[in-house]
């Protein structure tokens, strides 16, 4: 009889733990489209580099090279503009070389170590894509991302903007 019963009290704190570690694992986006426009694989693009978001060092540039990794799995193969923070700032020399302009911009980054504190990495991000022809804006794509609570190993708020970012590009580059 005793048998019986610490077997099934270790199946229940075995299912409880699966469950739990299938809830902490599970990262939550909530992505915001604007109206789909179809953009040229084969034209040519550059990406500016936000300026990092306060008090974290390098967000602005692990962003920026984020999503140059995104676009090269697109298949477009773009530049980063270390010198621009942002689409205004781009010289007009500078924009005559590109066919569209990328801006990131940083809205809101939390990086917490998730494995001590049983906070999330949290990530607000707003990227635009500028025709430079005319300075139309050809797509805006917004990222409001959560990590799970519970991460083993390295993670970074950078992490939650390819699985978003790469379903977004993957339908607007032909």
């Amino acid at each position: 009889m005793k048998k019986i019963i610490i077997e099934k009290i270790f199946q229940v704190a075995i299912t409880a733990f699966a469950a739990l570690l299938i809830d902490c694992s599970s990262t939550a986006y909530r992505v915001m489209e604007g109206e789909i426009t179809q953009l040229s694989k084969s034209a040519s693009y550059a990406i500016t580099v936000p300026d990092d978001y306060p008090d974290e060092s390098k967000s602005g540039r692990t962003t920026s090279m984020e999503i140059r990794k995104v676009l090269a799995g697109c298949g477009v193969n773009a530049m980063l503009l270390n010198r621009f923070p942002d689409y205004k700032s781009v010289t007009a020399e500078t924009k005559g070389k590109y066919d569209y302009i990328v801006e990131p911009t940083i809205t809101y980054w939390e990086d917490n170590i998730a494995t001590w504190s049983g906070k999330p990495d949290k990530l607000l991000l707003v990227i635009t894509i500028y025709k430079t022809k005319t300075s139309e804006v050809m797509d805006t794509f917004t990222i409001d991302a959560e990590s799970s609570s519970i991460v083993f190993g390295d993670n970074d708020p950078v992490d939650l903007i390819k699985e978003p970012a790469s379903v977004h590009y993957g339908k607007i580059i032909k």
